[in-house]
């Protein structure tokens, strides 16, 4: 009874750090949602001051979210692996920039307002505030000082600044185009926004065709640079991304030069591509298609007379009409060089164009060289692109956008706004008004003076595709006040590219994409140190919810209306068949799970815990309860490893302890000094490097068992590797259950008696989101694994201190000493990769003759 007593007055009493947070001292309960959530108050305030003064900058970005209102677990997931990994980054001592903002603008703002009868910047507003309540509540610790919001005009003023610098540069220009007409939300659409059966990707309404004169960006000049520049060595683990970009941007094996053309008395840009550019010096006619937007309203009169002309020889060129030919995929013009060319030769037959028949003798190598210098002399193309890549279409007929600052003048044509009028901000609407129309419709706001000729002028009235918003943002967050220039070239030298970007694979395409071409067009002025925004992109996986539908008509249905019968589901009330899938989460399919709920009902650690375990970020998540005991079971063990080691540690003479021989002592210590480095190493490795975050919680949860494994009560009273072992477990877990470890660690902290003991890299006197992440000690041998031809060949161990200095050249000549490397090697190396990861483990990669032989003879069969 006394010695209870005295457990129970030790676990109560307040820690002796009076300068520090104490526990709250509840040891002697069972872990349960109230004291998870008690704790989760008691910590707030530290969890989310988490900062570190460190020379080494790590830039963590997350995709900043739309909002909505309400999280949804797509945005519960995504942050929670940027917090994660921020977290681990600051404990691994790197001063950490994790910002969040909001993409704002856009059709689904505009549209939610419209159905609830309000304006979109108060939808917009009140949105944010509920979402950033939600996501402080989840103890994300970002850096709220950088918040940006793309609807303010303090970030859209640079928003415009950015676009007047295309415009200058020839890079955003208005042309007459068929474009993607989406009738629900009354907008265009990029060709990107538009599935692979025709519908919008917002209203999933089908799209129809339209030909409108419409603004575009163009993307095409640096198609061939981001295509090279996906090769780069400095890009990490973008794996299939990269495929996916070079699929979308095509093989740049053709360059474009921009003719002109005189149609009803106006002077129309249209872009010429070959794959062989010493036609633009050779070439006898043009051909076009149909199709072809320019022509498709012309007489056949104008038809039979219609010309070009050619940039490059400054001559005129007739253009034929005709679909007798295959275009260049994506393209319905074509210039033809019959006297060089046979096939044009024959397509010259074919449609009766009357050519000398004759074969010039053209060194074409040359003559290409020369046709893209004089097409890149005279600033009319000469960028290599592929025939299918088409430039960015940015206009959108909506309200809700960044205006576009353009000013039509009748006498002077389009006029840029002059950059100190920037920003050209939206039109006001009356509270009481609550009606919101396209920004065509605004007539007083329309009306302006031409800033060139002071006489009247009108407003440009379309406003900016949101991506634009969204293709520069994350510069803007490394200088959010600035009122001078978007960012400060400065504030971007050692922080950039993002360290991880983190985010959908739904975006791999066109906001990655678009966001490489702003990165390179930044840079090629000078703004930027480096053309790549990114280094390491982490792609998350969706969350996916079990659906249920019924077989016949296809109609979701909700959980409650669905029986099992057997080894089927019916729905309850006509006990017709449904089908079970998973599919991703929508509140349509009644397959959804509210964060709030789970919040309430287990607290923010557990529900960040259960989202980050047994999946890996890459890989969809099919949510469902099942793994919950897991979570719930993984934080009770360490609640009570916690109670266990206050217990023995208060029990000072030991007098009820079995002492154990001195060498059982020491086999425990040995035990337990392998563990905790191993699981050290491994979990690093993870946390690190893979970012498989649910390989390094199940390390964490592997050395939680080592230390609950029946370890004898004078180990966890008196051993130094115990205790180590205990503390650096709290330190790695508290990257993802910041509030519990700050209570696991102010309890344990409370019982130590080596608060000077600075040899294990712990200090006791600092909280543990100060601590320093874990190192393998020096002398700990890892792994150091060689792979010929992608097959595990041998796996040796070196010391920690001696492999963080392994070069190639030296594992080399490690793994030539193996029999059962040598033996895989006989055909000769044609290739090497070393990967280092210090204070982890080394792989040597080696790729022999054998594999491209073997290669080669599949081919041939």
């Amino acid at each position: 009874m006394f010695k209870c007593r005295i457990f129970i007055a030790l676990l109560s009493r307040p820690t002796v750090f009076s300068r520090r947070k104490s526990s709250l001292g509840l040891w002697n309960q069972d872990i349960s949602t109230n004291i998870k959530l008690d704790i989760e108050k008691h910590w707030a305030k530290e969890v989310l001051c988490n900062k570190f003064n460190c020379k080494d900058t790590f830039y963590v970005l997350p995709m900043f979210p739309y909002p909505s209102g309400n999280l949804h677990m797509g945005h519960v997931r995504v942050y929670s692996i940027s917090d994660t990994i921020a977290r681990f980054q600051a404990l691994d001592g790197k001063n950490v920039v994790h910002p969040i903002g909001w993409d704002a603008f856009g059709l689904p703002a505009e549209n939610a307002a419209i159905e609830r009868n309000i304006l979109p910047h108060i939808w917009t507003e009140t949105n944010i505030a509920a979402m950033k309540k939600q996501l402080i509540q989840l103890g994300f610790n970002f850096d709220w000082s950088r918040e940006i919001s793309t609807c303010d005009p303090k970030y859209y003023k640079w928003t415009q600044y950015i676009f007047l610098k295309l415009f200058e540069n020839g890079l955003a220009y208005q042309c007459k185009a068929k474009v993607n007409w989406d009738p629900i939300d009354k907008t265009v659409l990029a060709d990107e926004q538009v599935d692979e059966i025709g519908c919008s990707w917002r209203s999933g309404a089908k799209v129809e065709e339209k030909i409108l004169t419409q603004w575009f960006i163009k993307t095409t000049k640096f198609a061939k640079q981001l295509y090279d520049g996906l090769t780069s060595k400095n890009l990490e683990n973008w794996k299939d991304i990269i495929n996916l970009q070079k699929h979308w941007i095509g093989e740049c094996n053709g360059i474009v030069v921009n003719f002109h053309s005189n149609i009803r008395g106006k002077q129309i840009v249209f872009d010429v591509w070959s794959s062989d550019p010493y036609k633009f010096i050779h070439g006898d006619f043009v051909t076009m298609s149909k199709n072809n937007v320019m022509i498709k309203d012309l007489t056949l009169e104008e038809l039979q007379n219609l010309k070009c002309y050619n940039p490059i020889t400054k001559r005129d060129m007739l253009v034929y009409v005709t679909d007798n030919l295959s275009y260049p995929e994506g393209r319905d013009v074509y210039i033809a060089c019959p006297s060089v060319d046979p096939e044009d030769y024959k397509l010259s037959l074919s449609i009766n164009i009357p050519t000398v028949d004759k074969n010039d003798i053209v060194d074409t190598h040359s003559e290409n060289r020369r046709a893209i210098d004089i097409a890149t002399k005279n600033n009319c193309g000469g960028h290599f692109v592929s025939s299918k890549l088409k430039d960015w279409l940015i206009s959108r007929q909506r309200f809700w956008g960044t205006p576009i600052p353009i000013i039509h003048c009748p006498h002077c044509g389009i006029v840029p706004v002059p950059y100190e009028d920037l920003p050209v901000v939206l039109p006001e609407i009356s509270t009481q008004e609550t009606k919101v129309s396209p920004l065509s419709s605004f007539k007083s706001w329309l009306n302006c003076k031409c800033p060139k000729c002071s006489r009247d002028a009108s407003r440009e009235s379309d406003t900016m595709d949101t991506f634009v918003d969204s293709s520069w943002y994350y510069y803007r967050f490394l200088d959010p006040n600035n009122d001078k220039k978007p960012f400060d070239k400065e504030k971007l030298i050692g922080v950039t590219p993002v360290n991880c970007y983190i985010g959908g694979k739904e975006h791999a395409v066109l906001h990655l994409y678009y966001t490489r071409f702003m990165s390179y067009f930044l840079h090629s002025l000078g703004l930027t140190p480096t053309q790549e925004p990114f280094k390491k992109l982490l792609v998350q996986g969706m969350i996916m919810g079990q659906s249920y539908k019924t077989k016949n008509t296809g109609k979701y249905l909700p959980p409650e209306n669905v029986q099992n019968v057997g080894k089927e589901y019916k729905e309850i009330k006509t006990g017709e068949p449904v089908v079970v899938q998973w599919e991703k989460m929508s509140k349509s399919k009644y397959n959804g799970e509210n964060p709030q709920r789970l919040l309430s009902t287990y607290g923010c650690d557990t529900t960040r815990l259960l989202i980050l375990a047994d999946v890996p970020p890459a890989t969809s998540r099919k949510w469902s309860d099942a793994t919950l005991p897991g979570v719930l079971n993984f934080q009770h063990r360490l609640w009570i490893t916690i109670r266990e080691f206050l217990m023995h540690k208060s029990n000072g003479n030991l007098s009820n302890i079995k002492v154990l021989p001195e060498k059982e002592f020491k086999d425990y210590e040995n035990k337990l000094w392998n563990s905790r480095n191993y699981f050290i190493a491994t979990a690093t490795y993870h946390f690190k490097y893979t970012h498989k975050l649910s390989v390094g919680i199940s390390r964490l949860q592997s050395l939680t068992s080592v230390l609950r494994n029946n370890v004898p009560p004078e180990i966890i009273a008196t051993s130094k590797e115990y205790e180590q072992s205990l503390a650096y477990l709290i330190i790695m877990l508290s990257t993802v259950t910041p509030h519990f470890c700050c209570e696991l660690w102010a309890g344990m902290r409370s019982a130590s008696n080596r608060i000077c003991d600075t040899s294990s890299g712990i200090d006791w006197s600092q909280e543990v989101l100060q601590q320093r992440w874990p190192v393998v000690d020096e002398n700990y041998p890892l792994s150091f694994q060689c792979k010929v031809d992608g097959a595990d060949r041998c796996d040796l161990k070196i010391e920690a201190a001696k492999l963080k200095s392994l070069d190639l050249n030296e594992a080399l000549q490690i793994v030539l000493g193996e029999k059962a490397v040598i033996e895989r090697i006989k055909h000769g190396i044609i290739k090497t990769k070393y990967e280092l990861y210090p204070d982890c483990r080394a792989i040597l990669h080696i790729y022999t003759n054998r594999q491209a032989k073997l290669k080669q003879n599949l081919i041939l069969e």
